[in-house]
Parts: structure tokens; C-alpha cells; sequence
């Protein structure tokens, strides 16, 4: 059956958002406004993902990892649908995911009379696994939009990147993303922003998101430590502790939103930022954060003991800074990771512990590390 209509294309090698033509036909044709055919999706190997409302959202299995294609046209995802072999069954699967929340809901119901016995935090604990990853993807897109207003950056972008100068890093860091998402195999691709913002920080948003600011790149003496840091925020998202930590957070208030259809809107998404903004996770979270740093960075042959280096580090450069010139003292930018990921004798020690011996080469060549630390302009 041929179809045609506009969509938007992600091709999963750059973070850039294109406008694109889809034509239907024996296989999904994806072409610029200019005319020229940027892909080709044989549609044996189309793929669903968690959509929105109002669109549908495909992926291209054997495709790079990150790349998506989101179909607005209600005429033509519906004849993509019928004409895609495999697809059905992934969205008949969904189907049946968002019947299982629905049950859930309503148990849900029940459960919130009963909280004061058992608590929220209990609660959280049973919901979150019950969650499709696409409310963990809803949640993650709600604090993205707020938080770009309530962190301070420098002149420019909240995005680094964009710019001919800064594009090299964006390329680079791209590249890492792909090793990362292709390694960690989650149901949600990984997708990294770099934050114009002297916060040495990383930070995991719900649903596969993560922010890396530039103080902490800058502090960063190597790409492993890089690549730790992020495989670090990869375990906080594959262990959903930012969505079971705003369930916490949000109390009865974000569990009723949840019950009503508001999950993501009101209470919700002033629980997400407060829970993103504070970015502190129990002892428990963190060690099994590290844990799974270790393990990616081995995944990905890198060196393992990278993110208690980083840890140590900054630990001693929050200890031996100095006011700048404009009074606030670099601890003030260095404490945010410290303070979220503290950085303890004993945490390098398990770090180090499970990380073992052995052959590592660099999961970031030096010509990528250098391109990272301009990612944000030649001056930052």
C-alpha cells in the first residue's frame, strides 16, 4: 500500500532534528524536502518504540542505536502499521504494556488508602518496575523543558554544540553516547546533552537522558573518566532511580497524578525537578551505580577504576580551591557532584575492589577528548 507524509527523522549519528518526507512503499523511504534520499528502512526491520500520544515513534532494527523516526500523519502511521510485518506485534506488545498499567492503576487506587501503613517510599518501590519505560521517557521530556529555565549557564545555548566550532565535541560525544547505549542494550536509547554550565556535574533524567555539564568535562584529566562518569548516570537510568526517587518524592500527591492521567503535569514535574535539582540517591543507589559503571566501562574494554579517579580527585580539588575573582569559591561548583556521589575512602576502595586488573584501552581517543573539552566553545 503506498503512502506518503511528513515526519521527523533522527538518524541516531548526529543529535540534529530533521523535517522529512516518508514515502510507503516496499519499504520505508525517508527523503529530505530538497528531494535526495537520506534512508532507507526495509520494513521487515521497522521497529516500534514507546510513542507519544499523537505519534508514532519507529526505530530501524540493525540501524544505529539511537535512531528514530516519529510519524505525526495519522493516515500514514496507520498504513505504516499495517504494512510493517513485525510491527504490529511491537505495538500489539505496548498494547499490552498499557493494559498492565491500567490494572495496575487500579490497585494503585487501593494502595494509596494503605499508604500510611506501609509508606511511599514502599510504594514507589513495587510501582516504578510496573512502569512502562515510556512514562520514565514522559518524565524525563517534562523536567528537560523545565529545567533548562531553572539551571544558570553561560552566554549561549543551554545545549552546547550547535555552533561550527563546538560541532567536532558534539560529533565526539555522540560517538560516546552510541558505545554507551549500544553496550547498556536498554529499552530507551541513551541520549547525552552537554550543558553550558560551569557545575561540574552529570546528571540522569528519567527515561535515558543525561545532562554533562561543562565544569565537569573540564575537570575531566582523560575520556575514560568521562566515560565512567556517564556510564555512572547510564546505571542511574537502567536502575529507573530517578523515577522511583520522584515517586518518593512526590508523596500521595504525584501517586493520585499518576492514578488521574496527570503523571507528568502539575505535582509531577515539581517533583521530578526537585528530585533532579537535589540529585542525591541512597547510599544503596549509588553503590549499584558504580557497580554498573564498572561493568560497562569492562563492556566497552575501557579502564573500570576510571570513575573512582575522577571521584578522588575532585574531592581533593573541592578541598584545595580558591574563591575566583568573582567571590565564589570553586568548591561552589566542584561540591554539586561531590555532594550527590560522595566520594568516600570506602566507595574508591569497592570501586577498585570490583574493577580488578587487566588490559584497558581508551573508550575515547585523545583527538574525541580534545574536541569534548571545546564542545562548549574553544574558550570554556
Amino acid at each position: 500500500m503506498a503512502a506518503n507524509g511528513a515526519a521527523v527523522f533522527f538518524d541516531g549519528l548526529t543529535s540534529r532534528r530533521q523535517h522529512v518526507h516518508v514515502a510507503l512503499s516496499d519499504a520505508l523511504l525517508i527523503i529530505r524536502p530538497d528531494g535526495a534520499r537520506l534512508d532507507s528502512w526495509p520494513l521487515d526491520e521497522v521497529r516500534a518504540l514507546a510513542s507519544r500520544p499523537g505519534a508514532l515513534r519507529l526505530t530501524r532494527e540493525g540501524g544505529p542505536a539511537l535512531a528514530r523516526l516519529e510519524i505525526a500523519d495519522a493516515a500514514l502511521a496507520a498504513a505504516v502499521r499495517a504494512a510493517a510485518p513485525k510491527l504490529s506485534a511491537s505495538h500489539a506488545a505496548e498494547a499490552g504494556t498499557a493494559r498492565k498499567v491500567v490494572l495496575w492503576s487500579l490497585a494503585a487506587v487501593v494502595s494509596l488508602t494503605l499508604f500510611g501503613l506501609y509508606g511511599i517510599p514502599a510504594l514507589a518501590e513495587r510501582l516504578t518496575p510496573l512502569l512502562p519505560w515510556s512514562v520514565d521517557q514522559r518524565m524525563g521530556r517534562e523536567a528537560d523543558r523545565q529545567i533548562r529555565g531553572f539551571i544558570e549557564t553561560r552566554p549561549g545555548p543551554f545545549a552546547c554544540g550547535e555552533g561550527s566550532e563546538e560541532r567536532p565535541g558534539r560529533e565526539a560525544l555522540d560517538r560516546l553516547a552510541r558505545r554507551l547505549s549500544d553496550a547498556a542494550a536498554l529499552p530507551v536509547p541513551i541520549e547525552i546533552v552537554a550543558v553550558r554550565s560551569d557545575f561540574v556535574n552529570a546528571l540522569a533524567l528519567p527515561g535515558g537522558m543525561i545532562y554533562l555539564f561543562d565544569g565537569l568535562i573540564q575537570h575531566a584529566a582523560r575520556g575514560d573518566e568521562i566515560a565512567a562518569v556517564l556510564a555512572h548516570e547510564v546505571g542511574h537510568a537502567a536502575n529507573r532511580d530517578g523515577t522511583r526517587h520522584a515517586l518518593q518524592a512526590g508523596g500521595a500527591s504525584l501517586l493520585f497524578g499518576f492514578v488521574l492521567g496527570d503523571f507528568v503535569g502539575g505535582t509531577a514535574a515539581i517533583a521530578v525537578l526537585r528530585v533532579l535539582s537535589e540529585a542525591s540517591y541512597s547510599r544503596a543507589a549509588e553503590t549499584d551505580a558504580d557497580a554498573y559503571s564498572v561493568a560497562l566501562m569492562r563492556r566497552l574494554g575501557g579502564d573500570p577504576r576510571a570513575l573512582g579517579e575522577m571521584l578522588t580527585r575532585l574531592t581533593d580539588e573541592e578541598a584545595d580551591s580558591e574563591p575566583d575573582n568573582g567571590g565564589r569559591s570553586g568548591a561552589q561548583t566542584i561540591e554539586r557532584w561531590v555532594q550527590s556521589h560522595p566520594a568516600t575512602g570506602e566507595r574508591r576502595q569497592a570501586i577498585d575492589a570490583i574493577a580488578g586488573d587487566g588490559p584497558a584501552a581508551p573508550v575515547m581517543d585523545d583527538a574525541d577528548f580534545l574536541a569534548l573539552k571545546r564542545i562548549c566553545g574553544p574558550d570554556s
